[in-house]
């Protein structure tokens, strides 16, 4: 049995550590090596429970840095500190579904040979997990044996487990000190190394959703776009912007909590947008043919996108009745941006 490093980073998550530790412990496949980084947690009860199961089982490795490093920061220790074939990330308020999943990955894993093994996961809302639901479930990515723009799985990487090699070998690192790391690191890792992949069609990850956390949090939309931009110029770098043009731009589409946001934090999110649309100079017919509808409703309000809209409608006007939907929706917006200048 190959060795599966698992590295769990530790910060503020006492109240759930015991769960996910748990379920990492109590897995049918025996052969783990499970890194707890403690990412110089100011919490005394993260310290003692860690220090509480490292002393129980001695397939816990238990590092604590002096200085935090965020999420990135501690998965890198857990990068350099690994010793197995595989390696995954469990995030320390999340845990595990399946006493069997990692031995039914595993042996996934090694029967195809592949760079990643990507698999479904279920949230919930913390402190009701009977209620899950599923999400990065898609079982589309069963046809693809490569990543590419039509088969490109989620940034997220709790759901996914690695050739260490792959990663070590071409040196790839999650950006320190930075909220959506994963993002990066995930992109970074794919045009890199160019991976084959499997994917599972099961959901063997819980990932509990908090009211405090990074994810939920309305202003950290915003950082979202300093990732954008690191990203972008790496696919650039790299003479890959044709290749992902339609993810770049798929970038833009609004959150789904985006009508919960301030109209202070809605201000700036468009702002940055429009900031990063320019930036990559955004096409009228790319709007249209890629971004979801939600992207014209939120962005009517702005010069710059009212200017794409006028060039869509140009390029489509000569093709009256050709198109139905083409039509219908001309249509609308010709009558939505009558509306709004009509209010300027």
């Amino acid at each position: 049995m190959e060795k599966l490093s698992v590295v769990m980073p530790v910060y503020n998550t006492y109240p759930y550590l015991r769960q996910c530790l748990e379920s990492i412990i109590n897995q049918t496949y025996k052969n783990l090596e499970i890194i707890i980084v403690n990412d110089a947690s100011p919490y005394i009860e993260d310290d003692e429970i860690c220090k509480e199961y490292a002393s129980k089982d001695e397939r816990i490795i238990y590092i604590k840095h002096e200085e935090n490093r965020f999420q990135g920061g501690a998965r890198n220790t857990g990068i350099e500190k690994a010793t197995g074939k595989y390696i995954t990330f469990v995030d320390s308020d999340d845990y595990i579904l399946k006493h069997n999943a990692y031995e039914r990955l595993i042996w996934q894993a090694e029967k195809s040979k592949v760079d990643v093994l990507l698999y479904g996961i279920y949230a919930f809302i913390d402190g009701n997990d009977s209620e899950k639901i599923q999400i990065y479930r898609n079982s589309y990515y069963k046809k693809a044996k490569k990543i590419n723009t039509d088969y490109f799985p989620s940034d997220i990487v709790c759901n996914k487990i690695f050739l260490l090699e792959r990663i070590r070998h071409n040196n790839i690192k999650f950006k320190e000190k930075i909220k959506f790391e994963d993002f990066e690191f995930w992109y970074r890792y794919v045009i890199t190394v160019n991976p084959t992949i499997k994917y599972i069609d099961e959901n063997y990850y819980m990932y509990r959703q908090r009211e405090n956390s990074i994810m939920n949090s309305h202003v950290n939309y915003i950082t979202r776009f300093e990732i954008y931009k690191m990203i972008y110029n790496f696919i650039k770098e790299h003479n890959k912007e044709k290749e992902y043009r339609k993810n770049i731009i798929k970038w833009l589409n609004i959150p789904a909590n985006f009508n919960n946001f301030s109209d202070e934090i809605k201000k700036e999110y468009r702002q940055n947008a429009t900031k990063f649309m320019q930036e990559i100079d955004l096409k009228g017919d790319e709007i249209f043919n890629i971004l979801d509808m939600q992207f014209f409703n939120m962005f009517f309000i702005d010069d710059y996108i009212l200017k794409k809209y006028q060039e869509v409608i140009e390029n489509y006007k000569k093709i009256k009745y050709k198109y139905s939907r083409v039509n219908v929706f001309i249509y609308k917006l010709k009558r939505e941006i009558r509306r709004i200048v009509s209010k300027k």
